[in-house]
C-alpha cells in the first residue's frame, strides 16, 4: 500500500525534484481588476423625441449664425443642416438684414471690414445685446489697373446672398463674396472681349441676377466706339456671366449720360434689377437683368426741392427712396414697383407713398427732439410695425410708425480707425445666404480660384 509520502512523490516526480508548475505557483500572480460595469443609459432628453422634419422646420427660421453652431451640435444634425435643399430653404424664408461696411474714405485701399446683425427685435440693435453679429474682414486685395476715372463707385451691392465691390473706384478687379462662409472670388474688370478695341474706360456697377440665364452676371458701363465712321462715342452696358469661363458682351444700349461721376446711392432688389443715383439728379438709374434693359426711373413728386437728402433703400425686397425735406422737418417714404405699360421698353414705374414721417417728436422722453438733417436710408421692417434707417451719421434709427416715435442706436463702437483716418460707412440690406460659394456661382472644378478669409 502506497503511503500518503508516495503517492506525492508520484505525482511530483522523482523524490527530492521541485514541480516547475508549483514554483510557478507560488510566485506572485499580477492581479487584473475586473472591467467597471457599463454606465447606465442616458435619459433620452425631450429634444430626442421631436421629429426631425420638426427641427429642420424650426431651424429654417433662425439666424444664418445660428445654423452654423448647430451643426456642431451632433452628427445627426450635421447631416441634416449640411445640405444644399435645407440651406436653400433657409434662405428663400430669410429677410433682409443690415450689413454695415467699413472701409478707406480715401479709397487708397481695397480694404473691408463688414458687420452683418441678424437681429430681430428693437432691442438686437441696441450695442449691449448686438450677439448676433458676424465680422468678415477682407485684405486689401487692391489689383488692376487705375484709370483716369476718379470717385465713380466705391459702394458694396448686395445680392441674394452674395455681395461685391470693385478693388479700384473707377475699374480694377471686383471682389465676390458671401459673407456668411467668408469665401470669395476676383473678376477682371478689363478682360476683353470682341468690342475691346473701341472700349475707352469702364465703370463697374455692381452684381445682378438674371432669373432668365439661372445666373449671377457683374455689370460695367463702358465708354467706347458707337460708330467707327464718324467716331461717336458713347457709354454702353457690358455683362459678365459668373461661374463659366465667359467674356464681357454687351448688352443693350444706354442714354448719352455722364457716367463717369460719383455713384451716391446703389441698391439691388430681387426682381432682377440694380439702381444707382447720381448726386443731384432727379432721376435713378436702372438696369434690368432679365430683359437686359438700362432705363432711367424718374423720381416721384415729394414735398421739397432738396435732391441732396435722397436716399435709396429696400423694404420688403423693393426699391424704397426717402426724401427729408429741410423746411418743415418731415421724411416721406416711397416705394417702387415695376409694372408692364406697353410702351417702348415694355416696362415702367408705379410709385406709391408708405409714410409721411414728421421728425419733430412729440413725446415727453424725446423732449421734442428734431431729427439730424441729411438723408435717411430704409434698410427693414422690424416688428411689423417698426422701421430700421441708417442715418449716414454712424447711426442706426428705429421708427415706431404707429406710436410714431424713434430710437437712435449709434453704431460708433464699431468703426475701425485707420492711419487716422475715419472709416467710411454704408449700410446693406443684405439677405444671408449659407450655402457654399462654388455651388451658389455655379463653379466648374479648376475654372476660379475659391479665395477665404477670416469669418468670427
Amino acid at each position: 500500500m502506497k503511503t500518503d509520502l508516495e503517492f506525492q512523490t508520484t505525482r511530483n516526480g522523482a523524490a527530492g525534484v521541485a514541480d516547475p508548475m508549483e514554483e510557478d505557483d507560488q510566485k506572485p500572480q499580477l492581479q487584473v481588476a475586473a472591467a467597471p460595469p457599463p454606465p447606465p443609459a442616458a435619459e433620452p432628453t425631450e429634444l430626442a423625441y421631436i421629429p426631425d422634419c420638426i427641427i429642420e422646420e424650426i431651424l429654417t427660421r433662425v439666424p444664418a449664425k445660428t445654423v452654423f453652431r448647430c451643426m456642431a451640435v451632433s452628427h445627426p444634425w450635421l447631416s441634416m443642416l449640411d445640405n444644399r435643399r435645407f440651406f436653400q430653404k433657409h434662405h428663400s424664408l430669410s429677410s433682409a438684414r443690415p450689413l454695415v461696411v467699413f472701409s478707406d474714405p480715401l479709397g487708397g485701399k481695397a480694404n473691408r471690414i463688414l458687420h452683418l446683425y441678424e437681429g430681430r427685435t428693437s432691442s438686437d440693435f441696441e450695442p449691449r445685446t448686438r450677439s448676433l453679429s458676424t465680422r468678415i474682414d477682407f485684405p486689401d486685395i487692391a489689383r488692376g489697373r487705375c484709370t483716369f476715372l476718379h470717385d465713380v463707385n466705391t459702394l458694396v451691392t448686395s445680392c441674394k446672398g452674395l455681395v461685391c465691390w470693385a478693388t479700384h473706384r473707377g475699374a480694377g478687379d471686383v471682389v465676390i463674396s458671401n459673407p456668411i462662409t467668408g469665401e470669395y472670388v476676383l473678376a477682371n474688370t478689363h478682360a476683353r472681349g470682341r468690342n475691346s478695341l473701341r472700349e475707352v474706360a469702364s465703370v463697374f456697377i455692381g452684381l445682378g441676377y438674371s432669373r432668365r440665364t439661372n445666373s449671377f452676371e457683374l455689370l460695367k458701363m463702358t465708354l467706347g466706339l458707337l460708330d467707327p465712321i464718324d467716331f461717336t462715342m458713347g457709354w454702353y452696358p457690358e455683362l459678365l456671366a459668373l461661374g463659366a469661363k465667359s467674356s464681357w458682351r454687351p448688352a443693350g444700349e444706354a442714354s448719352e449720360f455722364d457716367f463717369s461721376r460719383k455713384v451716391c446711392d446703389l441698391v439691388n432688389v430681387d426682381d432682377g434689377t440694380v439702381y444707382w443715383r447720381y448726386k443731384e439728379e432727379p432721376s435713378i438709374c436702372s438696369f434690368d437683368f432679365d430683359r437686359t434693359l438700362f432705363r432711367f426711373v424718374d423720381l416721384p413728386e415729394f414735398e421739397g426741392p432738396a435732391l441732396k437728402t435722397v436716399s435709396l433703400g429696400v423694404l420688403d425686397s423693393a426699391l424704397c427712396v426717402s426724401f427729408v425735406s429741410p423746411d418743415d422737418s418731415h421724411v416721406e417714404l416711397w416705394s417702387a414697383r415695376t409694372v408692364d405699360n406697353g410702351g417702348a421698353h415694355g416696362v415702367g414705374t408705379a410709385w406709391k407713398k408708405l409714410y409721411h414721417i414728421e421728425t419733430v417728436t412729440t413725446m415727453l422722453e424725446n423732449s421734442g427732439r428734431v431729427w439730424s438733417r441729411g438723408a435717411y436710408q430704409p434698410v427693414m421692417y422690424v416688428e411689423a410695425n417698426k422701421i430700421l434707417m441708417h442715418d449716414w451719421r454712424t447711426n442706426f434709427l428705429m421708427y415706431d410708425v404707429v406710436a410714431r416715435s424713434e430710437s437712435v442706436f449709434p453704431i460708433t463702437e464699431d468703426i475701425h480707425v485707420e492711419d487716422g483716418h475715419r472709416a467710411a460707412v454704408q449700410v446693406v440690406s443684405h439677405v444671408p445666404n449659407i450655402i457654399c460659394l462654388r455651388e451658389t456661382l455655379n463653379i466648374q472644378e479648376g475654372n476660379v480660384r475659391i479665395l477665404r478669409t477670416d469669418v468670427r
